[in-house]
């Protein structure tokens, strides 16, 4: 068999293969996928716990540490907006930290590898004007000027417009749920909230089961696949902490459970199984038995996550990604929202596509 990007990648993370003993010519390739997926701080630091770094290729090397360097950055941003934010909180908010902001506060292992692009904040649906003026008086404002746009948000969705920083340029997404008020499986924000520990006052991470929950949620439910593989990483590092620490997943899928999240988090576990060749215990395989016994389209589905879990950079990408990313996308949007708004919303977002094209061509002639 082939071996692909994707797979000497996968042997990294699970620890089948070494650094090392990847050749000049893979290097080229490994950089490239890995720069797209946001996985160059992982390989510099497999690469200083192997003791490879120095052995690598110089331009291969230069290219990890500039990518630390760049995590450290953002890092230390994320870290100051949010000391700000704590500062500037004059309503006493309870704010609930999620991703990625999350698995730095809570000093998750992963946190050292992932490169962020925007701060994810939830709060109770109840507090969102609050929320909103406090993010605006700490120079952040909504990005999205179309009103239609806003709409959808604020009516549908489980988050508001993204807010951007006026100096910094900084993104926060402000949410109040961890799905949208539209999908069948929307929840009460107050039971992740409730269940968080408090780092300081008013600012609270998640449960470890909620982290490695909303994570699931995220990779099953979400529209954009071209970082498939280092959100389902993700999980694996949580995961694996996870047992580390408790033996056992029991109260992780009790929680999914409780939740009515289980199926994500089983077909979390199954994905988890068969790329990354997690073993999975009698009671994690019964759970995805059950779960997903009476899924009769996850056959494909599960077919379509591991092409794009296996996908060369985007650039490469052959009819099977691009089918199967449409596959999932439409899957993804088809959980999120009934199936006559889902067509509303596409049409309405097509026209609004089309006359912009009309009126681009207008201002061109």
């Amino acid at each position: 068999m082939k071996v692909t990007t994707s797979n000497l990648l996968i042997d990294l993370v699970t620890k089948k293969k070494s650094t090392l003993q990847l050749e000049k010519s893979e290097w080229c390739d490994v950089v490239a996928l890995s720069r797209q997926l946001g996985f160059l701080p992982f390989l510099y630091h497999i690469s200083l716990e192997e003791n490879t770094f120095s052995l690598m290729p110089k331009s291969v090397a230069s290219q990890l540490k500039s990518a630390y360097y760049e995590l450290l950055k953002q890092h230390d941003s994320i870290n100051w907006h949010l000391a700000q934010l704590r500062k500037n909180n004059p309503s006493s908010l309870k704010i609930t930290l999620l991703k990625g902001a999350a698995y730095i506060a809570a000093g998750k292992r992963n946190a050292a590898y992932r490169l962020l692009s925007d701060i994810d904040l939830l709060v109770e649906r109840k507090f969102l004007n609050d929320a909103e003026f406090w993010l605006f008086i700490n120079g952040f404002a909504v990005s999205v000027s179309d009103e239609y746009d806003d709409y959808y948000y604020r009516q549908w969705m489980h988050e508001l417009p993204p807010f951007v920083n006026s100096k910094s340029g900084l993104i926060v997404d402000l949410h109040h749920n961890l799905l949208p008020i539209s999908s069948k499986r929307h929840i009460n924000a107050s039971l992740i909230v409730d269940s968080g520990t408090e780092l300081e006052e008013h600012y609270i991470v998640p449960s470890d089961e909620d982290l490695i929950i909303h994570s699931a949620v995220h990779l099953i439910q979400d529209s954009v696949f071209d970082r498939s593989l280092r959100d389902l990483c993700d999980q694996y590092w949580l995961l694996t902490d996870y047992i580390e620490q408790n033996i056992t997943s029991a109260q992780l899928i009790d929680r999914a459970i409780k939740l009515a999240l289980g199926t994500d988090l089983a077909k979390s576990f199954s994905l988890m199984s068969e790329v990354l060749n997690l073993p999975l215990t009698d009671e994690e395989s019964d759970f995805v038995k059950q779960s997903l016994r009476r899924k009769r389209l996850w056959v494909l589905e599960k077919r379509c996550y591991i092409i794009m879990l296996h996908q060369p950079v985007k650039s490469e990408w052959r009819v099977k990604h691009h089918v199967a990313s449409l596959y999932l996308f439409v899957k993804s949007h088809l959980i999120k929202m009934p199936v006559k708004l889902l067509i509303k919303h596409a049409g309405m977002k097509s026209y609004k596509r089309i006359i912009g094209l009309f009126k681009k061509q207008e201002k061109g002639s």
